[in-house]
């Protein structure tokens, strides 16, 4: 259980900065004096800690010492004066604005009269902050600027100011030191002066020592950029690169953990573009959006205009793609020339928060790649209209040997498919491919005609056999008149080996859930809900490999929604005949409230997808962002079917829930123009993104 302690408080008045509440005086009758005095520093700026409260014991102290430091720009500083001598336990806590314990650290020492060696206490996070390091000494080293960026090649002047006990400056030849020397250099300039010049991409704590205490400053080297009017003669960093010449490693200069930023702009090539940046399994090559900017890769152009091509090519080992938008302003949507996006053909490759769009296949994996991710990524109006149906996947992934793991994405409004885990037979598998925590919607909704698309919002089944396959806790949604296949499990007639379909939650099409051939299918703890729908339909009548458990279906049950080979029955008849899901049961009303899905990024804090089923057609939604806001941190809610327009609600995060608007938006329209506008989906259904800032 999370241990929490309201902060005590009358500690404010019993104590202030440096005035213990009582001592145990000495035998003689005469006080006792304070013998020992320490300097307390912490950097509490990657916290929420407000308060920080120091507790001194020991045997010969009768009453314990209370001594509250303040904080000020994210620096807690003060003094403790205590009695010289052996055993003296040192407690520490702190404490966020609304007086609840985050941390807590002790430490015992024995401290003589005057100067003694510096002291160093970790304060361990209570409820999921950073740790916090806290030192205690004779002196105090500060230096400044405490924080600073450079680019590479520039220089910096650091200044070491050193602080007795009593808080009084005084000179002194101050050590220097870089915790990374890779990233930059220091040189001392004076006794309490040094200079940094920065080397390459990355990030360094200079530290300045004097009397066993050190005073860190942290400096961080931006990396290598690319601009869209960079240059190939550029120095990657003043005088950015080109797109092409930072994919290439920037005339060599770009290193294994290397950073390579993205200027925001619009970038455009006459040609295909292929990354060939490499890293290792410690130190991968990032290519980021800069902060605060927007980068564009327009595909319009690059590929030919006769038949589909590839237009950026991930072909680096241990690289990572990360936050930047890919998109085709081609108006073109009845040939299939648009290309396929993003193509992984290297192995180690994390695809992290992208947005891609408007292109012809989102994101594509060939199969003999190993270790692949593609995370927390918008993809949404790709593909292209053919004579019959719509074409066009957000995800189309194949693996021989995996894994590849589709982790969080968010698709919505593809001509064809939203995940489409599929290959023909041939050399390609189908292998060691897991879907989790995703949300598919709308897929084939701007089709020609999408009551009778047959694009699922997602399939797991091609030609060849899947094999050591995961399904789990993905969520779908088609709205009214849009979609046949909802889940579509299986393909064709393919005897598949195993899969695992776990607490899904699916909602609407025609038919939610089509099960193909499986030699081992475990189907568990899965939400359908279709008023008119067809809940599951199971092809084989070879069902002996099939685990069904604990699955809800919100239907009648007595409508003929169960299909088993070819014949549809009522709930009760389809468990009889198929010999399958004797744990399985109907729900015969919706939901009485909104389910919200709350998920975290795992790579960037302060960010979250949220998802809500809004059952009870509710104007507003309240959801706890307490999980993923700080307190005092600026939030903003992002509709995603308008991602890039005004967010729904934004403000600064004062704690508990905040209220969402659920009357939707109007989708963002395929550019070209699409034969079915998308639907908007509010108030029933919502799909937003979470991002904050910290203030």
């Amino acid at each position: 259980m999370l241990r929490t302690r309201p902060l005590w408080r009358g500690l404010v008045l019993i104590s202030t900065l440096g005035l213990a509440s009582c001592s145990r005086e000495p035998t003689d009758g005469g006080p006792r004096p304070f013998e020992a005095r320490l300097l307390l520093r912490a950097d509490v700026s990657a916290s929420a800690v407000a308060t920080l409260v120091a507790e001194v014991t020991a045997p010969d102290i009768a009453t314990t010492l209370i001594f509250n430091i303040p904080i000020a720009a994210g620096v807690a500083s003060g003094t403790i004066d205590l009695p010289a001598g052996s055993n003296r336990s040192i407690a520490i806590r702190a404490y966020d604005a609304g007086g609840v314990e985050t941390h807590s650290g002790s430490v015992t020492v024995s401290l003589q009269p005057g100067a003694n060696p510096t002291i160093a206490i970790v304060l361990t996070p209570l409820t999921g902050d950073v740790p916090i390091e806290v030192t205690l000494g004779s002196f105090a080293v500060i230096v400044t600027p405490a924080a600073d960026s450079l680019l590479i090649g520039d220089t910096l002047t650091l200044t070491a100011t050193i602080l007795d006990a009593n808080g009084t400056p005084v000179t002194g030849q101050v050590v220097w030191g870089a915790l990374s020397p890779r990233a930059a250099s220091v040189v001392s300039t004076g006794p309490q002066t040094a200079r940094v010049t920065a080397i390459r991409p990355g990030r360094t704590t200079v530290v300045a020592t004097y009397g066993g205490t050190a005073g860190p400053a942290a400096v961080a080297v931006l990396g290598w950029f690319a601009a869209p009017a960079g240059s190939s003669t550029g120095d990657g960093s003043g005088r950015p690169w080109d797109l092409q010449t930072a994919l290439h490693g920037g005339n060599g200069s770009v290193q294994p953990g290397d950073t390579v930023w993205l200027r925001g702009g619009t970038y455009t090539s006459a040609s295909p573009i292929t990354s060939t940046l490499a890293g290792t399994s410690s130190a991968p090559v990032v290519v980021r959006q800069y902060p605060g900017e927007r980068a564009v890769l327009d595909a319009r152009g690059a590929t030919s205009s006769t038949g589909r091509g590839d237009f950026l090519t991930v072909a680096g080992n241990y690289s990572t793609l990360w936050g930047f938008e890919v998109m085709d302003s081609d108006p073109n949507r009845s040939t299939d020339t648009r290309p396929n996006m993003i193509v992984v053909n290297a192995s180690h490759v994390k695809l992290i928060n992208l947005t891609v769009h408007d292109g012809g296949i989102g994101f594509y994996t060939f199969s003999e790649p190993v270790d692949i991710e593609i995370y927390g990524c918008l993809a949404y109006n790709n593909g292209w209209q053919e004579p019959v149906f719509g074409n066009g996947h957000g995800i189309y992934a194949k693996s021989t040997t995996g894994p590849v793991s589709l982790r969080d994405n968010i698709l919505f409004n593809q001509f064809g498919y939203g995940i489409h885990i599929f290959t023909i037979a041939g050399p390609d598998g189908l292998t060691n491919i897991h879907a989790e925590g995703n949300v598919s919607f709308n897929n084939g909704a701007v089709d020609a005609d999408p009551v009778n698309s047959p694009s699922a919002n997602i399939l797991f089944g091609g030609s060849k056999p899947v094999q050591n396959g995961t399904l789990v806790d993905n969520m779908t949604y088609f709205s009214p008149n849009v979609g046949v296949h909802n889940l579509l499990i299986g393909f064709g007639t393919t005897l598949n080996q195993d899969l695992t379909v776990r607490n899904n939650y699916a909602v609407g099409g025609m038919l939610l859930l089509d099960v193909g051939w499986w030699q081992s299918l475990t189907l568990t703890d899965n939400s359908l809900f279709g008023s008119i729908s067809d809940m599951i339909w199971l092809r084989d009548s070879t069902v002996s490999g099939f685990q069904l458990a604990n699955n809800r279906y919100y239907r009648d049950p007595s409508a003929d929604a169960w299909g088993y080979i070819n014949t549809d029955y009522g709930f009760a008849d389809w468990q009889r005949v198929s010999g399958v899901g004797a744990t399985d049961r109907v729900v015969t009303n919706d939901p009485a409230e909104p389910k919200v899905f709350l998920r975290p990024n795992r790579y960037e804090p302060g960010r979250a997808n949220l998802i809500i089923y809004n059952w009870t057609r509710q104007g507003t939604v309240p959801v706890d962002l307490s999980g993923i806001v700080r307190m005092g941190d600026r939030y903003e809610v992002r509709n995603v079917q308008d991602f890039f327009g005004a967010p729904v609600l934004s403000g600064t995060y004062t704690g508990g829930p905040v209220d969402v608007p659920m009357a939707g938006v109007t989708p963002v329209a395929p550019i070209g123009g699409s034969p079915t506008p998308p639907p908007q989906t509010g108030p029933d259904f919502g799909v937003f993104v979470i991002t904050s800032t910290r203030q």
